[in-house]
């Protein structure tokens, strides 16, 4: 092995190598080969040989040797046993063994050539698909899961795949393929620690054959994903440490040499890859900062021209103050016309020229002042170059060196001739708008309602009238919100005693959304802890343009009103009851009344004179009858909840005939009709009460018609519901009596045809309009000149869930 290192140190690949690597397994090579001689039995290198050329073959190819060199290395080994061997003193020849010795060489050479040849090819397939996989990436974030995945399909028992960069002295995970890794991107492990950061210290491949137990691995991601075999590799750039790429193997104890060297190769193609990236992205970089160099350049060199356009086109006078001298050094157009100059008859001349000598006292402490701190500014009297002076404000800027000396001075100046006329019109101005404000305030103290005003949009209280106070019972305080009033003066409650939510208050409303609310009746809380009844309006108040700036509120106390409205109702309602009571109890004499005139008037012993006068009698009764039971139905309506109605199946039709029957009998010399279209007439109706219904309408129709005109009844299907109308022709209802038409105790103004007028209580159309109701229907009415007086009643067939 001495002899053949001499020799084999001639190939460029074998020069650097170590004397280890160097020799690799060829010695052990060798004892085989010469246990096999000493059995003399030739045919059976290939099984004796077993996998030393085929791990010699990988060696070589992943320490960059050529497949030439690779036999080469075979060729000098056989030539220096060979000539070792005959040199050896009382050498004999042994044909047998030497059959045996090149057999066995033949077979190594053969099977490192085979095992080099498909390794290199397989490599070769990786890389390319590297290479492929690179081509579409530009950056690491998008490279490195590429990589992973071609290195998991490209070793077959590989089930987890990572790769960790160096970033500030540690490892950061950057990428991982593979399921239940236990590894997740961003995971960061120290330098030196655990089975990563040892193959990043020392910088050499390390392999592990059960990761599960194994102590150098003490990552508890790489605990957590079950592994064998675990294999780490150091991404290297030269003597650069980029990273760690590892790949673990839950099946297999043992990573074969193939797959070992194999990954290493493609970790040194990552290497190049991600240092290609590296540099595409600082290349990327470096061109966006060049590019962002170049816009500023374009930029302050636009800028610089604006900014001489801005100087000579500026309406505010600026000028450059050489310091040492307090001259002007440059002056825009505005600064030269102001004080009556052109631009180079000022150039030169001293700062102090410009003021009203009146005025130059006062500017060594100015320039003083803007000498001591960034800027400096103040009002002074300027001259013309007519002598006329005008007041102006300048500002004035120091630049200073590195030194802190003052090298010039920036002054701009403004003509303030013009603020100062506005200024006195202001204060002018502001003098009436308060003169204008306490008058306002004036009046309103004086009105008998209250009044508030807020601002827009925050609701904050600017004003309110003396009435307010009185109505609360509280000094007015001026609030920033109405939230805080609100906080101030209680919650203003509704009449039903619901409290108001802040964004329903009436003000609100007008400030947010431009409502105008007219009397919306609130409750608002006193000092004294009692709740006053008032009136609320509120309205915005308008800019020219539509928007809200402001709104107004007004408040009336009703307190009276409403206590003296609560008495008349209870007094209504007192009487509205002693009416039920009274004709409840009126209609047992009467009945007795109308029974003892029936029984005299079926005597027949009663005189002529005696039967009229009971005739009468009778009818009378029956007149008040009805008014009894016109007023008992009204207090039922009014005090029960409406008319009670029972419900029972019934046709239209039949009722429609019955109540006909009896008016044609009440009115024998008027003429009556009926039509009836088509269609179906039966439901749930309380027959009794629609007969009055019909009675009272043909009733109110025959009074308020001529005597020679017909009255019509006409009765349609409209589906779910049965239409009744009654037409009759006449002067019509005047509009003013028409909204009030069933309104109780309202008789007609006019008589009928006949001469009779309304007797009976003017209960007859609120009773009609409180049955319709309660059946669940409506009631309308149109009168016109030309088509006369229609009722009409619409009533479903079945009540309403």
């Amino acid at each position: 092995m001495s002899a053949w290192e001499v020799e084999v140190r001639r190939i460029p690949a074998a020069q650097a190598l170590p004397r280890l690597a160097l020799r690799d397994g060829l010695p052990r090579l060798l004892e085989v080969v010469a246990s096999l001689m000493r059995r003399g039995s030739p045919g059976g290198a290939e099984e004796g040989l077993e996998e030393i050329p085929d791990q010699h073959a990988i060696e070589r190819l992943g320490e960059g040797f050529a497949l030439r060199q690779v036999v080469t290395e075979y060729r000098l080994l056989r030539a220096c046993v060979l000539r070792l061997w005959t040199s050896r003193e009382n050498a004999t020849h042994h044909p047998e063994s030497e059959l045996v010795f090149h057999e066995a060489m033949d077979e190594a050479v053969a099977a490192s050539v085979s095992r080099y040849s498909l390794a290199r090819e397989r490599t070769l397939q990786a890389l390319d698909r590297i290479s492929t996989a690179a081509l579409g990436s530009t950056d690491a974030a998008n490279l490195l899961p590429s990589l992973l995945q071609v290195l998991r399909e490209t070793v077959a028992v590989v089930d987890v795949a990572a790769v960790l960069l160096l970033e500030d002295g540690a490892l950061r995970v950057e990428s991982v393929v593979g399921t239940g890794t236990g590894m997740a991107v961003g995971d960061v492990v120290p330098m030196g620690e655990g089975f990563t950061g040892t193959v990043a210290a020392t910088r050499q491949p390390l392999l592990v054959h059960e990761a599960r137990t194994d102590s150098r691995v003490s990552e508890p991601s790489l605990r957590a994903a079950d592994l064998s075999a675990l294999f780490g590799v150091p991404l290297l750039l030269g003597t650069q440490l980029m990273g760690v790429v590892l790949m673990g193997s839950r099946a297999s104890r043992e990573l074969a040499e193939e797959d070992q060297f194999l990954f290493r190769a493609m970790a040194a193609r990552t290497t190049a890859l991600l240092l290609q990236a590296q540099a595409h992205n600082r290349e990327r970089e470096a061109r966006a900062v060049a590019e962002a160099s170049l816009e500023r350049l374009r930029e302050s060199e636009a800028g610089l021209r604006r900014w001489e356009q801005v100087f000579k086109r500026l309406g505010v006078g600026v000028a450059v103050v050489d310091a040492a001298e307090e001259r002007l050094r440059e002056v825009n157009p505005a600064f030269a016309r102001m004080h009556g100059y052109a631009p180079e008859e000022l150039a030169g001349r001293r700062l102090e020229d410009t003021y009203a000598p009146e005025a130059r006292g006062v500017l060594p402490r100015h320039i003083s002042a803007a000498d001591s701190k960034p800027s400096h500014e103040y009002e002074s009297l300027h001259i013309r170059k007519d002598c006329t002076r005008f007041p102006a404000f300048t500002h004035v800027t120091a630049f200073k060196d590195e030194a802190g000396r003052v090298q010039e001075r920036v002054v701009t100046v403004v003509d303030i001739t013009q603020r100062r006329a506005m200024e006195m019109d202001r204060q002018r101005l502001l003098g009436a708008i308060e003169a204008e404000r306490a008058r306002l305030a004036s009046v309103l103290d004086q009105m008998p309602a209250g009044v508030f005003i807020a601002d827009a949009p925050s609701g904050r209280l600017v004003m309110a009238s003396r009435q307010v106070e009185v109505i609360t019972g509280r000094p007015f305080q001026p609030s920033s919100s109405t939230q805080f009033y609100v906080e101030d003066h209680g919650v203003s409650l509704r009449p039903d005693g619901r409290p108001y939510a802040m964004e329903d208050l009436p003000l609100v409303r007008s400030l947010r959304h431009g409502e105008v609310v007219r009397g919306e009746e609130m409750l608002i809380s006193r000092a004294d802890g009692q709740y006053v009844t008032v009136l609320l309006s509120s309205a915005p108040i308008l800019d020219r343009e539509g928007t809200i700036v402001a709104a107004v509120a007004t408040l009336v106390d009703v307190s009276e009103r409403r206590r003296a409205q609560e008495a008349a109702l209870q007094a209504a309602r007192f009487g509205e009851r002693l009416i039920a009571i009274v004709s409840h109890d009126l209609r047992n004499p009467l009945n007795a009344i109308q029974l003892s005139a029936t029984q005299l008037l079926h005597s027949e012993a009663l005189p002529e004179r005696e039967r009229r006068l009971v005739t009468r009698l009778a009818r009378s009764g029956d007149r008040m009858k009805r008014m009894i039971s016109e007023l008992l139905d009204f207090t039922r309506g009014r005090l029960g909840g409406g008319i009670p109605i029972q419900r029972t199946a019934s046709d239209l039709r039949a009722v429609v005939r019955m109540g006909m029957d009896e008016l044609e009998a009440a009115w024998p010399e008027r003429k009556l009709a009926l039509r009836v279209e088509p269609g179906r007439y039966e439901g749930a109706w309380d027959g009794d009460r629609l007969l009055q219904v019909v009675s009272n309408l043909g009733g109110n129709a025959l009074q308020y018609s001529p005597a020679d005109a017909p009255v019509s009844f006409r009765l349609s299907d409209s589906g779910d519901a049965v239409v009744l109308e009654v037409h009759n022709p006449g002067e019509p209802i005047s509009p003013e009596m028409l909204p009030r038409l069933f309104d109780p105790f309202r008789r007609g103004a006019m008589a009928g045809a006949g001469g009779a007028g309304s007797s009976g209580l003017g209960l007859g159309l609120y009773i009609v309009e409180q049955v319709v109701k309660g059946h669940g229907g409506r009631i309308e009415v149109t009168s016109t000149a030309q088509a006369g007086t229609t009722f009409r009643v619409s009533l479903p067939r079945l009540p309403a869930n």
